[in-house]
């Protein structure tokens, strides 16, 4: 009797010993990682060479979405990369919709949520080779506080259909309340650990709460504009591309204002004014509205170091990016590369003219992969002419133009000797295509000294020399 207790002590100690194992094998990495929210296009080249140069040593892939559909759960597997990683650790996010947060805030609905989520791990892992190395698996699920605790045990239950030792990672939006902490303890055991969304449109999560959860987390960040678009037929969420693509359309009243609100941010107010078809799905009308709200980078850039300092169980940074290519964003991978590289966020803008008969032409191009604010006023390109005498302005590919007399106030066209030519946004790698300012006599060979402004996504503000050439 007494060998039978003591076999069984040893059992039991050395699956606990086993299972201590097993835990501290389960670590997030230590560093700074992107989330491509809408995973890798696949003309996309070269992407890893550029997490390498930022010091970005994992990624977060989207693999499974996670909805229900005509009263049954679906885990949809999303395309894998172009190509897998092959030095950077890779985390497969679980995507859900509100579907996901209505099952886990009603008691009895998690269970099946919990039987379609493992069946979606057992799919993701049938074949991982289009990833890399796969490291862990991140469930990007929609809660709330009270739902804490049911969610911690379709977790708990998750564990068991894992491979051993891999890390398993939750991502909270939100700062929990007093009335949240059991649920909130008790989700913490069952993950490995947490992304902490900080920064960004409906990001609200709190440092020190996430630090006293005592488990390993991210500081996550997203700076991606969100835009709601109202039409005849409804209201449905659009990519910030489309923002992008509308700064530059003639066809559309484009209106900002910056918010008061404690959050800061910019707003932008897009009215067609003619129907302008941006893609297959897009197809906008007089009468549509689309509203975008867009964090501030500047705000983004601020908080990258002082969220984490100091805080004991923060392993990192997690940058969020939506699109599938770089085309597709404002703040690109390539510039966020830069910034935490240690070199200054600014566009490198180039302009140069072109003096024919009777015309002065001017063209602008970024050389960098950093775009400026968007600005109805902030961005421009200014040419000095050596007399009055302007016939007509084409605006080439700026979106607007004002003109000036001698004192720089506004003046009529024939009176002016100044032409300043505005872009709403400055986007990375951007070629604005030529503007031509037609006069009524041919300008001298060596006029016309052009000077231009912008201000910068991360706040700088710019000043050419007004002689530049």
């Amino acid at each position: 009797m007494r060998r039978a207790g003591a076999i069984l002590a040893a059992l039991l100690a050395a699956a606990a010993c086993s299972r201590q194992k097993s835990e501290s094998a389960r670590v997030l990495p230590t560093g700074d990682a992107v989330w491509f929210e809408d995973g890798i296009g696949p003309d996309e080249g070269g992407v890893e060479e550029t997490l390498e140069k930022g010091g970005l040593g994992a990624v977060f892939l989207p693999a499974i979405r996670l909805s229900r559909e005509s009263g049954h759960w679906v885990a949809q597997q999303l395309p894998p990369p172009p190509r897998p990683m092959a030095r950077t650790k890779v985390f497969l996010v679980f995507i859900g919709d509100d579907t996901v947060s209505q099952a886990l805030s009603r008691p009895g609905s998690a269970a099946p949520l919990g039987e379609a989520l493992r069946a979606g791990v057992q799919s993701a892992f049938r074949e991982t080779r289009p990833y890399g190395a796969v490291a862990g698996i991140h469930l990007d699920l929609p809660f709330t506080g009270p739902a804490a605790g049911q969610y911690a045990a379709v977790v708990s239950a998750l564990r068991g259909k894992m491979p051993e030792g891999m890390p398993l990672s939750v991502s909270l939006r939100f700062a929990p309340g007093p009335e949240d902490a059991e649920g909130m303890r008790a989700l913490a055991r069952a993950c490995d650990g947490f992304v902490a969304f900080l920064f960004g449109e409906g990001n609200h999560a709190d440092p020190i709460a996430t630090d006293a959860l005592e488990r390993q987390w991210f500081a996550g960040y997203a700076a991606s504009a969100r835009g709601t678009w109202t039409s005849a037929s409804g209201q449905r969420p659009v990519p910030e591309w489309i923002l992008s693509r509308l700064s530059n359309e003639t066809g559309a009243e484009f209106l900002e204002n910056v918010s008061l609100q404690e959050e800061s941010g910019q707003t932008f107010d897009i009215r067609p004014r003619v129907p302008l078809a941006l893609d297959a799905t897009h197809r906008l009308a007089p009468g549509d509205r689309l509203l975008f709200r867009q964090p501030l980078v500047s705000d983004l850039f601020a908080r990258l170091a002082s969220d984490v300092a100091g805080r004991r169980f923060a392993r990192g940074r997690v940058l969020a990016l939506p699109g599938r290519s770089e085309t597709e964003r404002l703040l690109t991978l390539a510039a966020l590369t830069e910034v935490l590289a240690g070199q200054p966020a600014l566009p490198n803008l180039h302009v140069a003219t072109e003096i024919g008969r009777n015309f002065v032409s001017v063209t602008a191009e970024n050389l960098s992969p950093h775009a400026t604010v968007l600005s109805r006023t902030s961005n421009w390109v200014e040419v000095a002419l050596p007399f009055a005498g302007i016939r007509d302005v084409q605006t080439g590919g700026f979106d607007r133009f004002e003109v000036y007399g001698p004192d720089r106030e506004p003046i009529t066209l024939g009176r002016a000797v100044t032409v300043r030519f505005f872009e709403t946004l400055i986007q990375p790698h951007e070629q604005i295509a030529p503007a031509h300012i037609l006069l009524n006599r041919a300008p001298p060979k060596d006029c016309c000294p052009v000077r231009f402004h912008f201000l910068a996504a991360s706040g700088q503000e710019k000043l050419s020399d007004a002689a530049a050439k």
